[in-house]
């Protein structure tokens, strides 16, 4: 019960700086806590998450509570019942400390929220937080929160994990239901998880994964033991370290710590390898289309209705995508089985491929352009670059936190093949041990910035 006191004191000190939460359920916090310990003391334990303080992002349903998406059309939405991940949660004696801010409707990767504020990053409060899991991954961050949930469309998760120095995993494509969550593109859409550990990861997948006969997008596949894969001895692991795509446009400061990462990943006894991914220049032609046609289907009703209550950012987007002909979704979903093979194909001598997760630290909020090696470039499309690939093919991926550049955290990316989350979790729990575990930020700041 203490546990939860003191996460919900960090949220009623920092929230007013970060704006990480949009709802607190202090009350029914304390209440879960409280029974979680007089069950431990009469020796039941529900699991890894028995008593844990975790966050929820909201567009995740949690029943009689505000689910507001991030959006003045969703303001005074109340959940009629349990999301999926929710229900697993509650069901493994989480404690649920309230819902995050987002990217409104999760159709953005800056967390510039223009109805909620922005979420903004521990580390500087100027800077943005990333998201569109902005919230859950700062108040992880900042330590409002033991863990917490997220979607991840385009790199929804890893980005804002990378940005603020989390972990963020996105697991593979169907091992976690989406039931009860408000969707952005179903055919990326991901429940992932933030937290400051592997181990924590491995904790919530434990409770998340597993078929759900309301999602017929969810795998029916035998599930391993998540966390015993996490606390397994690595064996000799081969590593693929993409070039071209992934290296060509990065942040001086972010090379330098990504290739110290790969170097740590040698010290660590794998075998690191520069290699070609085959099929990456597909992976941009692919992935829009279907994205922006998806995200306009689903708000329809809404765009020809109240399409003055969206933020403008996320309004032309969604005008943009309803003007894409059926064909061209059509024929982009066509190409992503060959795109996926083609994956396969590249990663067939490697068990894991290590990428930067951005290819810059994490810019001012309302920063429109930024400066890359001598070249300027807009912050949305460079900042989810490196991760949206793996959304359209549907592998596993984590961001781990490996170093600083400029101050601020920079992250990096572990991918492994469909359904072999394990070897993310043993590998990345490996290096925490050899490594340590990221520092937290040394906030300082008692109250929000002025915009």
């Amino acid at each position: 019960m203490r546990v939860t006191e003191r996460y919900l004191e960090s949220i009623e000190r920092l929230n007013p700086a970060l704006n990480c939460f949009i709802t607190v359920l202090k009350d029914s916090a304390m209440k879960k806590a409280e029974e979680a310990e007089a069950q431990m003391k009469e020796g039941i334990f529900l699991g890894p998450l028995h008593g844990v303080p975790v966050a929820i992002k909201d567009l995740m349903y949690i029943e009689g509570v505000r689910c507001t998406a991030g959006s003045k059309i969703l303001a005074d939405s109340v959940a009629p019942y349990d999301s999926y991940a929710v229900r697993r949660i509650k069901k493994g004696g989480g404690v649920i400390l309230g819902t995050t801010n987002l990217h409104e409707f999760a159709a953005g990767i800056t967390n510039a929220n223009p109805h909620y504020g922005p979420v903004r990053n521990p580390w500087d409060p100027t800077r943005i937080s990333g998201g569109s899991s902005g919230g859950s991954a700062a108040a992880v961050a900042a330590g409002m929160a033991a863990a917490a949930l997220g979607t991840d469309t385009a790199g929804s998760v890893r980005l804002p994990a990378g940005l603020c120095g989390a972990v963020g995993f996105k697991p593979t494509y169907g091992l976690v239901s989406r039931i009860g969550v408000i969707p952005l593109a179903s055919s990326f859409d991901t429940v992932g998880t933030l937290t400051r550990s592997g181990w924590d990861a491995a904790a919530l997948l434990s409770v998340l994964a597993g078929h759900d006969e309301g999602d017929v997008s969810t795998a029916d596949v035998p599930l391993p033991d998540f966390v015993a894969s996490a606390e397994s001895p690595i064996g000799p692991i081969k590593v693929g370290a993409p070039r071209g795509y992934f290296r060509d446009l990065l942040d001086e400061g972010v090379e330098r710590e990504f290739q110290a990462f790969l170097d740590r990943l040698a010290q660590l006894g794998c075998s690191v390898e520069r290699m070609e991914l085959s099929g990456i220049d597909a992976v941009q032609d692919i992935f829009y289309p279907i994205r922006r046609a998806e995200a306009s289907a689903f708000h329809e009703k809404w765009l020809s209705s109240r399409a003055g209550l969206y933020g403008e950012d996320v309004r032309k987007t969604l005008e943009l995508g309803s003007k894409i002909p059926a064909t061209e979704y059509i024929n982009a979903q066509n190409r992503r089985p060959a795109l996926r093979e083609a994956f396969l194909r590249s990663m067939a001598d490697y068990q894991v491929l290590a990428v930067p997760t951005s290819a810059i630290t994490a810019p001012a909020v309302g920063q429109s352009r930024v400066t890359v090696g001598g070249k300027e470039v807009d912050v949305q499309s460079t900042l989810v670059r490196l991760t949206m690939p793996f959304n359209v093919v549907g592998f596993p991926a984590v961001s781990v936190p490996v170093g600083f550049a400029g101050g601020m955290p920079v992250g990096a990316q572990l991918v492994a093949r469909p359904f072999e989350d394990p070897v993310l979790l043993s590998l990345m729990c490996a290096y925490e041990e050899r490594f340590g575990e990221f520092p937290p930020p040394p906030l300082g700041a008692t109250k929000a910035p002025s915009s």
